[in-house]
């Protein structure tokens, strides 16, 4: 083997090495979310919620300041919590997402209203997206600017038309919806609208 081959098989065999030191050092980390269901039976803002699962199990969870938990949270209310684990594997797992949601006297469910921060690539602010969806008659509607939905025994609520809502061409005043919502700027706007027809069979006496 004369000099110029000795040199190149160093050469190779320096490259191979730090190939392998590189792809033995890449690891893969999968992160795994969770989600509790259960009824409010203990609830201090911006500190800790208590949920009671089907089982009749009590659990405390801490709430960060990143999330803002929805307003109409209230001992009794059912909540949906999602958490994570901490990022060094260490330590309980942390509460990212809150949502909430009621029931009508009907038996539907008429509200569920979601806050979550996520935190954002480009600083170390969070977003925070409220989604809210409500089902009730509509007592007002005017076309590309407003509707008004009354919930079962609830005041009338207004909301916000723009461009991109999503609204079928049968609502009418009268109509039973379910109106789905995003807070813009300060105010609900409309996302969607789902009409639903009522029908009565009448039978053959």
């Amino acid at each position: 083997m004369n000099c110029r081959t000795r040199f190149l098989a160093v050469v190779f065999g320096a490259l191979s090495a730090t190939l392998l030191a590189q792809q033995s050092t890449q690891t893969t980390t999968t992160t795994t979310t969770r989600n509790v269901t259960g009824s409010v039976v203990q609830y201090t803002p911006g500190q800790t919620i208590v949920l009671r699962s089907a089982d009749g199990k009590t659990t405390t969870y801490t709430i960060p300041a990143a999330v803002t938990v929805p307003s109409d949270v209230e001992v009794g209310r059912s909540v949906t919590i999602t958490m994570q684990p901490a990022s060094d594997g260490s330590g309980p797992a942390t509460v990212t997402k809150i949502v909430s949601t009621s029931v009508g006297a009907d038996g539907t469910r008429t509200t569920t209203e979601r806050t979550e921060s996520v935190p954002s690539s480009q600083s170390d602010q969070t977003t925070q997206t409220t989604t809210t969806t409500i089902t009730g008659k509509v007592t007002a509607f005017q076309p590309k600017q407003s509707i008004t939905v009354e919930e079962p025994g609830k005041a009338a609520v207004t909301y916000i038309i723009d461009p991109e809502s999503q609204l079928p061409q049968d609502v009418v005043v009268g109509k039973t919806v379910t109106v789905t919502t995003r807070v813009v700027k300060g105010s609900p706007v409309v996302r969607t609208v789902t009409t639903k027809t009522v029908t009565t069979e009448t039978r053959p006496q």
